[in-house]
């Protein structure tokens, strides 16, 4: 093999750690988003008890350190040359969703209420950045 072809097989590998990363951290976090979200809906984020508030703030947190070390992974992989482009593109919706993701746990205020309106705008963009993610990982793995 070539040093083109394991520069190519380094890559794919990158993107397929960072593509099962993703959905682990995805599925971990999504009940206590959805707790959150419901509680929201229903105003009943004060009825939250206050370990479960802490542990959910916590645990996205973590997820959200998770994602920026795989942000970090990305931002010093060496793409092939035919795909820096898609790669930049990628790079940069990565980051997009990580600041929404922080966002999401920056909206989780110490008095243990949710800034909702803070909360709503980092989901948007978590989704947004998500669509674009998907949609360059599925580009990159039809060129590699």
């Amino acid at each position: 093999m070539n040093k083109t072809q394991q520069k190519a097989v380094r890559y794919a590998q990158l993107i397929n750690d960072l593509v099962e990363n993703l959905e682990k951290n995805q599925s971990d976090l999504n009940p206590d988003f959805e707790k959150l979200k419901a509680a929201i809906q229903q105003d009943t984020v004060k009825d939250i008890p206050a370990d479960d508030y802490w542990q959910i703030q916590e645990h996205f947190q973590q997820g959200t350190n998770n994602y920026q070390a795989d942000l970090e992974k990305l931002q010093h992989g060496q793409a092939p040359a035919r795909l820096v482009g898609t790669h930049h593109l990628l790079l940069h919706a990565y980051e997009d969703f990580v600041a929404g993701c922080q966002q999401m746990v920056d909206s989780m205020l110490d008095d243990r209420t949710i800034d909702t309106k803070a909360f709503d705008t980092a989901e948007q963009a978590q989704d947004a950045a998500t669509e674009k993610i998907g949609k360059y990982i599925q580009k990159l793995t039809q060129l590699i």
